[in-house]
Formats: structure tokens, C-alpha cells, sequence
């Protein structure tokens, strides 16, 4: 097991409010099949916490012969998720269990902006602190339906999502702006689509 990890803030409304989430990844194997795997625990002892994913509510990537197990989304009680030491517990259908540790060192990102969007007709605007930013569709389930890089300034959503496609499979846009030094992204407030 191998593990990636990051710290997520996003703006909690269109006031500036902002939450943080960790996102949290392992590459997985199992001897009978990653379909044995029933739970990934992500625990940090310090604040006793501890989150249960399972295959119904942890995303899976397959990438070449990889499987990456995880959960962008992993809240805490509190806005700010607790800085320190945790462990990844990987436990199959037989209770074997395979763990790894890691550490969160995530600086304090209230002085750190959020990338900001907005749109005029087709029209997108952009204005964000971060080298590297990523346009999010989303449609009104929470889904997401494409990514695309987007750079500062103003770009069209055709040239994010060519011949339109956005107006099916999309409702919002948000922007994923990554700071390097910081190893933290940052979400914008998503913004409703045209019809």
C-alpha cells in the first residue's frame, strides 16, 4: 500500500467562508482481488478520530495496473482538519489488515486566498494565486463530469468543454487551484452554468 495525500479547503458559500477536507488515496492490492477489500480506515489518534470507508463510499481510480482506493471529502467536526499523525488501516473480508502511517503538516491557510471565478455569458473569468488551476463541471448531484486546465484571465467554457457539451453535462464550475510549496488546493465557489 502506497499512500497520497493532500489538504483540500474550499469556500463554504459565496461569503468567503471556507472549509477544509483531506483527500486521501492508496494504491491497493489484495491475494484474492481488490473486490476483498471491505474497509479502509483513516484514524488519527492524537484527536480520536476516525473515519470507515467502504466500497460504497470511497472512490476508486484504476490507473494502468493500480487501484487507488480514497475519499476527497474526509470532514472533520471542526472547519480546520487536525494537523499531525495518522494511519491507513486496509482490512479485507478474511480481517487481514495491511497499515501505513503518515503526516499531515498542512501550514494554517487562512492567509492563503481562494481562487475566484466568475462568468459573463459564456465567458469565464479568473482570478487565482495558484501556478497551476483545474476547472471543475459539476452537475446538480455533486458529480463530476470533466476537468479541464484553466489559466488565469478569461476563457471560454467551449474552449474548457468543446461544442457545448457543458450545457449537458454540467449545472456548476468550480476552480482547483494547487500550491506547491504548501501541498494544499484550494476550491472556489461554484458557480451555476448558463442554461
Amino acid at each position: 500500500m502506497s499512500i497520497d495525500f493532500r489538504l483540500i479547503v474550499q469556500a463554504g458559500d459565496g461569503t468567503g467562508a471556507r472549509d477544509e477536507r483531506l483527500s486521501v488515496f492508496a494504491s491497493v492490492s489484495d491475494a484474492d482481488g481488490v473486490d476483498d477489500i471491505e474497509y479502509l480506515y483513516v484514524i488519527n489518534d492524537g484527536e480520536e478520530l476516525c473515519w470507515t470507508l467502504t466500497p460504497e463510499n470511497w472512490e476508486r481510480s484504476d490507473e494502468g495496473s493500480s487501484v487507488w482506493l480514497g475519499s476527497n471529502g474526509i470532514d472533520s467536526p471542526g472547519q480546520a482538519i487536525p494537523r499531525g499523525e495518522y494511519r491507513l488501516v486496509l482490512v479485507d473480508r478474511a480481517g487481514q489488515r495491511a497499515e501505513r502511517g503518515f503526516s499531515l503538516s498542512a501550514p494554517e491557510t487562512s492567509a492563503y486566498g481562494l481562487p475566484s471565478v466568475t462568468l459573463s455569458g459564456t465567458t469565464v473569468k479568473l482570478d487565482s494565486p495558484y501556478p497551476s488551476n483545474t476547472a471543475f463541471f459539476i452537475d446538480a448531484g455533486g458529480n463530476v463530469g470533466k476537468t479541464a486546465p484553466i489559466a488565469k484571465g478569461t476563457t471560454t467554457l467551449d474552449s474548457l468543454w468543446p461544442d457545448g457539451a457543458w450545457r449537458s453535462g454540467s449545472d456548476y464550475l468550480a476552480v482547483y487551484g494547487f500550491e506547491p510549496k504548501a501541498e494544499t488546493g484550494f476550491f472556489s465557489w461554484k458557480i451555476r452554468l448558463p442554461e
